[in-house]
């Protein structure tokens, strides 16, 4: 990577520095650093949501899919599009009529405590263990790019992006988000518009070749996306199996927290169905990416292919290949990535902390001042526990044969699929309560483990099950078994029966708000 290159990276990290720095004057009150004061309008928010969420991986990820396998886990994105009238109208209404701080406020009025607690819990792991992949990912190019050690990398790119989230809390969270976004935008455009201008036929040629060498969609009578077995990546069976779960992004406490921050509900429901609706054709465009760089490779410049995989091609391809400056542009639109989703993570991570854990149990009744203030010490101690995952993440599949889109859902959806358990059963039936949901958990826990390590983790690619399938096992056990607990013990009060969805769809209101302490 050259000076040019350099300076325009360094431009914009100093951008985000300059933007945390200015908003982050504003901050006095836990509900300005945590939730913008509840005043954000709706476009802001909309892209923040899809940057957060989308951009950690999508730069490499994606276009690896595509590049591998071709585009056919795109068509998973039209679970949420079909999800979205019910977790709007139904789920999202119903918590943000609630007036919460976190998502596991619910837990606890519905269940318990302790629950709330163990909730918190799995959500702090799963998502430092997120963080790891984020960083992995971004170490992958930066390796290639600029002949980093990967660990120096993770470190790097770790500490700096925690810099402007210790700074200037969630309003510097969303407006960086704008500016990454469309930073990370124009780099994949960019890759896509040089490919095409060497290839004959030009962006209808990549795609031409592109259903040559069968890396469309792959959906025809013969392939294995209509196979009602466990072992393939993608298939209807896995899509059927997870809708009913899709309404679970409304729980999803880096979701919520956003759109608690909106002044009112309408502009939540605009932010929400651009996000969602937009998400599709954004996310083509990186698929796109990966594919003209397979027709790099392969078509343009088949003497530069040395049989890599998709990540590590797009890697190769940004790094090497790229003209002076466009390739910084690149770089920057990469940063724009990892930092997106970093500063969002490291925010929501702090918040679950310190309204769940610190201010509900540990330090109840202090003022507003020395809740600011211990909220941006546990933003830089999660800046540190980021570091560490993203150490650890690297050297555990560095060497493994996993794609890294993988490596993101197993990492993340196998601990999450805790967490979706408990929200259905809460919210969907009145018979299980604390002790019946605990059980369920417990009792999935060794399948998860099994599951994850034994039957995909340690296992020859050819025997792996379907990744997809991981979460969806886990959840499911959870539910039966805690079920089936509560068949023989079951002590929910009228007031936890309260917060199950159906109470909110038959009276219009959410219950009464408790737990006046957080």
């Amino acid at each position: 990577m050259g000076t040019i290159d350099l300076i325009i990276c360094g431009f914009y990290l100093i951008m985000t520095i300059v933007i945390g720095g200015l908003v982050g004057k504003k901050q006095h009150s836990t509900e300005e650093y945590f939730l913008a004061g509840r005043g954000m309008s709706w476009w802001p928010i909309a892209i923040s949501l899809f940057a957060s969420l989308f951009s950690a991986i999508s730069y490499i990820a994606m276009p690896g899919e595509a590049y591998n396998f071709g585009c056919t886990m795109l068509v998973s994105g039209l679970v949420g599009v079909v999800a979205l009238p019910v977790t709007l109208l139904v789920f999202l209404r119903f918590f943000y009529m609630l007036k919460l701080w976190t998502i596991n406020e619910y837990v606890e009025r519905r269940f318990s405590v302790s629950l709330r607690v163990v909730n918190s819990l799995i959500f702090m792991l799963g998502r430092l263990v997120y963080l790891g992949v984020v960083l992995y990912a971004t170490a992958l190019l930066l390796e290639n790019a600029l002949g980093w050690n990967p660990v120096i990398a993770v470190l790097a790119v770790g500490i700096f992006s925690t810099i402007y989230t210790y700074m200037g809390g969630m309003e510097a969270v969303v407006w960086t988000d704008v500016v990454q976004f469309f930073v990370l935008l124009g780099g994949v455009l960019l890759v896509i518009g040089v490919i095409s201008w060497y290839t004959p036929g030009g962006v209808l040629g990549i795609w031409e070749t592109a259903v040559e060498h069968g890396r469309t969609f792959q959906l025809g009578a013969d392939s294995d996306f209509w196979d009602f077995s466990f072992k393939p990546r993608i298939s209807l069976l896995a899509l059927l199996l997870g809708l009913p779960f899709a309404v679970l992004t409304a729980t999803d406490q880096v979701n919520l927290q956003r759109c608690l921050a909106c002044k009112n509900f309408k502009e939540v429901a605009r932010a929400v169905c651009w996000s969602t609706i937009g998400n599709l054709p954004v996310c083509f465009l990186f698929y796109f990416a990966g594919l003209a760089v397979f027709v790099f490779f392969k078509v343009l410049r088949p003497e530069l292919d040395t049989g890599m995989k998709g990540d590590e091609a797009f890697c190769r391809y940004i790094s090497v290949y790229l003209p002076t400056g466009i390739r910084g542009l690149l770089a920057a639109g990469v940063l724009a990535a990892v930092m997106s989703t970093v500063d969002s993570v490291q925010n929501s991570l702090s918040t679950v902390f310190v309204k769940d854990i610190y201010q509900r149990l540990l330090v109840p009744g202090r003022d507003e001042t020395h809740y600011l203030s211990v909220a941006k010490l546990v933003t830089l101690l999660v800046g540190a526990g980021t570091c560490l995952f993203g150490v650890s993440v690297l050297l555990l599949f560095r060497n493994r044969e996993i794609p890294l889109l993988e490596v993101s859902n197993l990492c993340l959806g196998v601990l999450g699929s805790f967490s979706s358990a408990i929200f259905m059963m809460g919210l969907l039936t009145s018979r299980v309560d604390s002790r019946a949901m605990i059980f369920g958990l417990i009792v999935a826990l060794p399948g998860a483990v099994y599951f994850a390590v034994f039957r995909y983790l340690i296992a020859v690619p050819e025997e792996r099950i379907g990744f997809m399938f991981l979460s969806l096992i886990n959840i499911f056990t959870a539910m039966g078994a805690s079920y089936l607990f509560s068949l023989f013990s079951s002590r929910t009060s009228a007031g936890q029966r309260s917060y199950v969805i159906w109470h909110f769809l038959r009276r219009g209101t959410a219950p009464e708000e408790r737990n006046p302490e957080v």
